[in-house]
């Protein structure tokens, strides 16, 4: 029987405007209720969760950060994986020298090499660019949500000498063109760099990710590896998807979510590919 249900987040439980498919929302609600636990794992951090725990009245353990990271809700339960700090001076001052835009996670906010203004005109750039229909209301499109607890650095050797530790970079860039060939020059040690585009690259100790993190909290719970259901989409949740026999993939991931997944579904998160997942498991008799 299933005792955990993990959840990727974009892409997979919530639709492009951070909403959650009715029917999904309400049978996870069914689980919950009947004792099986609810474990998000996504690559945001806490202040990119904290409004759709909000809005669907879920008070869960979190994998943030790529697995960089695993709380409460709260925080009174946090345990991190922090980037060694010499490579993440080396990859930031690379990446900054290029012209990215660096949102900067740690276990003190967020960080940018830019001023609020500069950082949030660049996010909205590339926004605007990559969604030619009007945007969606939500954390990531709004000001108050994307500039949630930013703070300003002129460099990265300032953000270490403060005793700040970075749990992942998040790197975009406007002009794919101009950095071409950039991927090449990122292959530092103890970093993990999940991404197949130069300019949207996401950045993590080797240390841990998804899966590994997720291992580690089952094995402390006491779950078997077949009592565990997980759902992915990207490239940071193939770690995740193939060490368990339950693991489930939309029919739009990634070529490497869908190769991991031991289910490749038929649906996308925007026509509720969790449900479909949850269903499958419903119908084995194991809900």
């Amino acid at each position: 029987m299933i005792k955990c249900i993990v959840c990727d987040l974009d892409g997979t439980l919530i639709r492009f405007d951070d909403t959650i498919e009715e029917r999904t929302y309400k049978i996870l609600k069914d689980c919950m209720n009947n004792g099986i636990e609810f474990i998000i794992a996504t690559g945001r951090d806490i202040n990119m969760v904290i409004d759709v725990l909000d809005d669907y009245h879920l008070d869960c353990d979190l994998i943030l950060n790529n697995g960089a990271q695993y709380c409460n809700r709260h925080q009174t339960l946090n345990e991190i994986y922090p980037m060694d700090n010499d490579a993440f001076i080396k990859i930031a001052t690379i990446l900054n020298d290029y012209g990215y835009l660096l949102a900067i996670h740690t276990d003190n906010g967020k960080y940018s090499f830019m001023d609020k203004e500069a950082f949030w005109d660049y996010h909205y750039e590339l926004l605007t660019k990559s969604h030619n229909d009007k945007l969606p209301k939500k954390t990531f499109t709004t000001r108050e949500g994307y500039l949630r607890d930013l703070h300003f650095a002129a460099n990265a050797k300032e953000i270490i000498d403060k005793g700040i530790k970075v749990l992942k970079i998040d790197a975009r860039h406007k002009d794919a063109y101009s950095i071409k060939g950039v991927r090449e020059q990122l292959n530092i040690d103890h970093l993990d760099i999940s991404s197949s585009y130069e300019d949207n690259i996401e950045i993590t100790s080797d240390a841990s990710n998804k899966g590994l993190l997720l291992e580690k909290v089952i094995k402390r719970k006491g779950y078997q590896k077949d009592e565990v259901a997980v759902f992915g989409d990207g490239e940071n949740d193939a770690p995740m998807l193939k060490s368990f026999s339950y693991s489930f993939a939309p029919k739009n991931a990634s070529k490497h979510a869908l190769k991991a997944a031991a289910y490749n579904l038929r649906t996308t998160c925007e026509e509720g590919t969790v449900y479909e997942g949850l269903q499958i498991l419903k119908e084995k008799k194991l809900i």
